[in-house]
């Protein structure tokens, strides 16, 4: 699941090579396109990190993060790219952690854009595990194990990236056809994986 996941940012610097002469500064959608592939590349890196140190449950705030920008990607991508990307630009430009990732919207994409099931509860169905995860590894932790949870696990974690990496990369392909393939690639990899 690790090289599946880097495999996305082989194909995203790839189809950026290729189409970077033709990418226009003052284009809102070119613009946006390029700042969401940057950062879901990077979060997808620090999930793989944590993923690979055996610390996959500390990864989920990113994976969050991860599947709310590659979606955000495929809705900027889809159509009315101009207005969409000025909306997502706009949004991107002055955050606020309480209304960055709103669920109803992710749910609402997820659908749009057929994510699996278990992509999309890996990310909205983990907060618990992640609030209350990997809390015996302490001494005495074993003491209050019936508060905690074990936490997810690189084998739920990875997939879920993958899959979201999967709709940056069908996103990025939809502005530029041809020039960003694998997201089928990305999503029968991370079935494969989890059956």
């Amino acid at each position: 699941m690790i090289a599946l996941t880097g495999l996305a940012k082989t194909r995203v610097d790839a189809g950026f090579s290729r189409v970077g002469r033709k990418l226009s500064p003052n284009d809102p959608a070119d613009r946006a396109l390029m700042i969401m592939a940057a950062r879901a590349i990077a979060q997808a890196n620090a999930v793989m990190a944590l993923s690979e140190r055996g610390l996959a449950n500390e990864a989920l705030p990113i994976l969050r993060g991860l599947a709310e920008i590659c979606l955000m990607m495929r809705w900027v991508s889809e159509k009315d790219s101009t207005s969409r990307a000025v909306a997502a630009l706009s949004e991107l430009q002055d955050p606020d952690w309480e209304t960055h990732w709103p669920s109803v919207r992710l749910r609402e994409r997820g659908e749009a854009y057929d994510v699996p099931a278990a992509a999309i509860e890996a990310v909205l169905g983990s907060v618990a595990d992640f609030a209350r995860g990997s809390a015996q590894g302490l001494p005495w932790g074993h003491v209050f194990a019936e508060a905690t949870r074990p936490g997810r696990k690189a084998e739920e974690v990875l997939p879920a990236a993958a899959v979201f990496l999967g709709h940056a990369l069908k996103a990025l392909d939809s502005r530029w056809p041809g020039e960003f393939p694998g997201a089928e690639e990305m999503w029968s990899g991370a079935k494969i994986s989890r059956g």
